[in-house]
């Protein structure tokens, strides 16, 4: 059995050779995938450790293929103070790739970087292509609101089945809040979703018309989308919901200079 010492080098070597694989090309079509990594700091080290990541980040800044990762904060539930660091849009073949710059840059991550982590956790994940509202760009957008649902044994197909009609009705209803559907591929919980939904500020928080039971209400009759919400309820668990919020200094690769 692996010691936990034995676990932490491992998880951090995963890190090293996962933050230096290729990045999925704009006009290639990906499988919607993301590496996600939770990561926390050493006690007292949080503030070394933003400054290590970006000094890292403008060092990797001209490596042909390096991904690129974009950096959160959690600002609520009982991992406030942790980190996410995610690279999205890419297909299964891009972390396969190699690079003749990768032992140097796992080395420099080991040097500057790794001193300050405490721990990591990683997973990946599918964006549901299909289902969902999303902003044609993110810019301006601070606040990620997250809410992980996990779907009952036994309950995938109905579960699937009333997602999609919700959506569609707040499509039609041109529902005013933006949302996306994150499926874990790997790590996390078996059948977990995860709703996200961004925000620009605390005051874009504030609820807005149509209201999500005013646009069920609407299409459907009140009485047949409380039946239907109910049933549909039926089907998954609710799970934590917690804030990240966008940190664009640390996800910067020295473009913004």
């Amino acid at each position: 059995m692996l010691t936990k010492k034995a676990l932490m080098l491992f998880a951090s070597l995963m890190l090293f050779v996962f933050m230096s694989t290729t990045v999925a090309q704009a006009q290639q079509q990906d499988d919607g995938l993301a590496w996600l990594v939770l990561i926390t700091a050493k006690d007292g080290q949080a503030k070394a450790l933003e400054k290590a990541i970006t000094g890292y980040h403008h060092y990797m800044a001209d490596k042909k293929g390096a991904m690129r990762y974009q950096w959160y904060s959690i600002t609520t539930g009982p991992d406030t103070g942790k980190y996410v660091a995610r690279t999205g849009n890419h297909s299964w073949a891009d972390f396969d790739a190699t690079h003749d710059w990768d032992e140097a840059a796992a080395a420099k991550f080991a040097s500057d970087v790794q001193p300050y982590i405490k721990d990591v956790d990683f997973r990946i994940t599918r964006t549901d292509g299909e289902l969902g509202i999303w902003p044609d760009s993110l810019d301006g957008y601070q606040y990620f609101l997250i809410t992980d649902w996990f779907i009952k044994n036994g309950s995938i197909g109905a579960f699937n089945s009333g997602l999609k009609k919700i959506d569609g009705i707040l499509k039609k209803a041109s529902w005013p809040n933006y949302y996306a559907f994150i499926r874990t591929v790997s790590g996390g919980h078996s059948n977990q979703i995860t709703l996200v939904s961004p925000r620009k500020s605390f005051a874009d928080m504030e609820p807005k018309d149509p209201s999500f039971l005013d646009a069920m209400g609407n299409s459907m009759g009140e009485e047949e989308a409380r039946t239907f919400l109910a049933e549909f309820g039926q089907t998954y668990k609710s799970g934590r919901n917690y804030m990240l919020k966008y940190r664009p200094k640390l996800s910067d690769y020295g473009d913004s200079k």
